[in-house]
């Protein structure tokens, strides 16, 4: 018996409670349980996996047993697989892996959930700190399904009882029970948890035979709930006084917050307000502990942000005057107000009590914050550089990937840089480390002043002592370039020799967007495109194109690059070569080069179609991500190939007349992206070609068409062809292709509808001059008129299935 037919007996055995069916499913766990035990046949594995997850629930504590060694163990065994699947083995092998297997026991665990609780989260628990993404990525996603309220497991489904908060009280039971190292060690994986309980929201999913249903509601303010939530804030609290880090103290304070919420969608009774109520009220009590407690300004901000959010959203004037007692203790805070003022992404401005519902809290208090940072610049001599330069290395330690965090202490430090250069340079020289993210605007303050000499020695020593380990501060000595009152082309050349010799193309990057990016190039226009004529190879040779990414924004850029000659331009598409998609920025650089040279662009997609970079796509694999020869559609780039159909065309068809095959795939893809409309000049030029083409012409128009998904305004140019196809002719069944392709359909007869509308496109071709072009009309309108009705009955059979399966409604 094959293994899916198995799996359908087991379904159907898995509903009777006979003393047959629990013997059969006795023996099916057993096997199972037994393979998972000590297997190393792949398929065998996923079997009993799949045979787990059917039947498992009858035997759940064995299976979650069995299915907890077999996550924890299957990665030490050496997994076989059958011969049948041939030389695609090692491809195969690849993804049909422990760590699917892995995921699929997760699957199984998670099935479990509400007969096994505290296992399950044991568990899933230890899967997420596994190491493997794709592990943690199940456990994460299965851990949130394990705390959240389900309507219909709540309250009951049918002649099915509800069993109320009962798992979420053994989750947070379970939480409970775990010392202070466990928790720290599965911190997230906790918080995931934690945020699941501590949420409002229900959820639950009927299936019928037309369709599925999705329903929300709001968790009831019942015993359990409040209880739960209770005994989760008290974890959260306990939760903070252990972790160390500062990310994990604004992790838990996220998740602290969760509980501070309602659900905003309608009305809410008594009972629901009440408990939110008391809730955001120890919430906020607690967030003000930590604002009296906490000297890290980043987690004082952080207390702020969602103190400033629980009192916007809350209708409770109880909750109000907690959080207007949280802002005092955070208002009395004076170093707070600077820090505010200077870093303040998250920062609230202004009076908390006035209506902001029309306001941006956050872009409004920008002007007034540039405004501050100049007149806190002006008072640093009188409030001592040695107050100063400990409060910049302070705020300096704030946590963020993005630096667009910090624009207005960016431009302070360059102001005070340009404003006091010693104690610029004092900064750059001595506490450069702590500092390494803010290099540039400080570089930038003393460059433009008058303290150059002094620093010129400094950059040279950065590049100078650049290592492999350590190249943040040449970064920085060449992206300084692009915003400097002036260019030094001898720094920027020792920049670029020095990346080379360390094959850093991080850096030689940024050379090459100074070159190509200044917006102000002037009297160095000429010198700066040397400079990107010279980094550019070096670029290409280290398989990178990021540069692109980095400029595409400034017109300076692409007014560079379009002004380039021939040879030059080549150079960019070969370097552009090395791109794994060609997304928007790539656009923009290759639109200012089809403008004068649309040929060549063209020439350059056809080289990423018909001889695709392996190594690219291989780089591009292992760091996660798709390669793509062509986009699905341009966004820009078509505007600019699509005004010269007939040379756009010649080089298509040169390549096709190389290489035909895939052509759907390769070529026409190419000209579909370019004429998404199919555009009255390019319909002319491939007309020409019907007529004047030959064999190989009508060939290469026939596999145009087929690209274009069976739209309608192919139709002329597919009635061109019949006229001049013989009758015999291979062709006639791909212009039928062509013109039958449907796209996307939806509903129960959607393809059926499809087929009728494309019937009715063409029946004026039955009254058409061209006997070839009636004939064919005939045979394609009763084919489609057959299709249509078999497409009906398939639909009626499997809805007729359906309704067996799930009923009438």
């Amino acid at each position: 018996m094959e293994s899916s037919t198995r799996i359908k007996v087991l379904e159907r055995l898995a509903q009777s409670t006979t003393p047959a069916a629990d013997e059969a499913i006795k023996r099916a766990c057993e096997q199972a349980i037994a393979s998972l035990a000590d297997g190393v046949d792949y398929e065998a594995l996923e079997f009993s996996l799949d045979v787990l997850l059917t039947v498992g629930f009858r035997r759940s504590n064995e299976v979650v047993a069995a299915a907890d060694a077999f996550l924890r163990t299957v990665e030490t065994r050496l997994l076989v697989y059958s011969d049948e699947h041939g030389e695609q083995l090692a491809a195969l092998s690849k993804y049909r892996n422990a760590h699917r297997l892995m995921a699929k026991a997760i699957d199984l665990i998670n099935a479990l959930r509400y007969l096994e609780t505290p296992a399950v989260v044991d568990s899933l628990l230890w899967a997420s700190t596994h190491e493997e993404e794709s592990v943690r990525k199940a456990a994460f996603s299965d851990l949130g399904a394990v705390a959240k309220y389900s309507i219909s497991v709540y309250f009951g489904d049918g002649a099915a009882k509800g069993i109320g908060s009962a798992p979420q009280i053994l989750v947070i039971e379970t939480l409970e029970t775990k010392g202070d190292e466990y928790l720290k060690q599965h911190l997230r994986g906790v918080l995931t948890l934690v945020e699941g309980l501590l949420s409002t929201s229900m959820e639950s999913t009927k299936w019928s035979s037309t369709g599925v249903t999705l329903s929300q509601a709001v968790a009831p303010a019942h015993k359990g709930v409040v209880a739960v939530r209770t005994r989760c804030i008290a974890l959260v609290k306990k939760l903070y006084r252990l972790v160390e880090t500062k990310s994990q103290k604004l992790s838990v304070i996220r998740a602290m917050n969760t509980a501070a919420r309602g659900d905003g969608r309608g009305a809410v009774d008594k009972d629901f307000a009440e408990m939110i109520s008391a809730n955001a009220q120890e919430v906020l009590r607690f967030f003000g502990d930590v604002a009296n407690e906490e000297d890290d300004l980043q987690i004082i901000q952080k207390i702020e942000h969602d103190s400033y959010w629980i009192h916007f959203h809350t209708s409770s004037a109880e909750v109000k005057a907690v959080a207007l007692e949280v802002k005092a203790i955070i208002d009395a805070n004076a170093e707070y107000g600077v820090y505010k003022t200077l870093v303040g992404f998250e920062g609230i401005f202004g009076d908390w009590t006035k209506d902001r519902k029309d306001e941006s809290f956050t872009l409004g208090a920008q002007d007034s914050r540039v405004k501050q940072s100049k007149v806190l610049a002006a008072q640093v001599p009188a409030d001592g550089f040695e107050v100063w330069r400990a409060r910049i290395l302070r705020f300096a330690q704030t946590e963020s990937n993005d630096l667009a965090t910090f624009p207005v202490f960016y431009e302070f430090l360059a102001e005070i840089a340009a404003s006091y250069p010693d104690f610029g340079l004092e900064l750059l020289t001595k506490h450069a480390d702590p500092l390494s993210r803010f290099l540039i605007p400080l570089l930038r303050g003393v460059w433009d002043g008058d303290r150059k000499p002094q620093l010129l020695p400094l950059m040279t020593r950065w590049i100078d002592e650049a290592s492999e380990k350590e190249t943040s501060f040449l970064s920085a000595c060449a992206k300084v370039f692009l915003s400097t009152k002036d260019v030094d082309f001898d720094i920027l050349e020792k920049i670029l020799e020095k990346a080379t010799r360390l094959h850093d193309v991080f850096v030689i990057r940024q050379v090459a967007t100074v070159a190509v990016g200044r917006p102000d190039s002037g009297a160095w226009k000429a010198d700066l495109k040397t400079l990107f004529l010279r980094a550019l190879p070096r670029l290409t040779e280290l398989g990178d194109a990021g540069w692109v990414r980095e400029i595409w924004y400034r017109k300076e850029a692409t007014e560079m690059v379009g002004e380039f000659s021939p040879d030059e331009r080549r150079e960019v598409l070969k370097n552009l070569r090395l791109l794994p998609q060609i997304d928007y920025q790539a656009e923009d650089v290759l639109a200012a080069i089809a403008e004068r040279e649309p040929s060549l662009v063209v020439e350059y997609l056809c080289d990423r179609l018909y001889d695709p970079n392996a190594a690219v796509a291989a780089v591009a694999e292992k760091a996660g991500y798709d390669y793509e020869e062509l986009p699905y559609q341009f966004h820009t780039l078509q505007d600019s190939l699509s005004k010269d159909p007939k040379a756009v065309v010649a080089e298509v068809l040169d390549r096709y007349l190389t290489d035909e095959s895939l052509f759907e795939f390769r070529g026409a893809k190419l000209l579909q992206a370019i004429f998404p409309q199919l555009s009255e000049d390019f319909q002319a030029e491939l007309v020409r070609l019907v007529r004047d083409g030959g064999e190989k012409g009508l060939e290469f128009v026939a596999g145009v068409l087929r690209a274009y998904g069976g739209e309608a305004f192919i139709q002329p140019v597919a009635k061109e062809l019949i006229k001049r196809l013989p009758r015999s002719s291979p062709l006639i069944n791909e212009v039928e292709i062509a013109l039958m392709s449907t796209g996307v359909v939806s509903g129960e007869y959607g393809m059926a509808e499809a087929y009728d509308k494309k019937r009715s496109e063409v029946l004026d071709w039955l009254q058409d001059t061209d006997e070839r072009v009636r004939t064919f009309a005939a045979k394609y309108v009763n084919e489609l008129q057959a299709m249509s009705e078999s497409e009906r009955r398939r639909a009626d059979e499997s809805i007729a299935v359906r309704k067996f399966e799930y009923g009438d409604e």
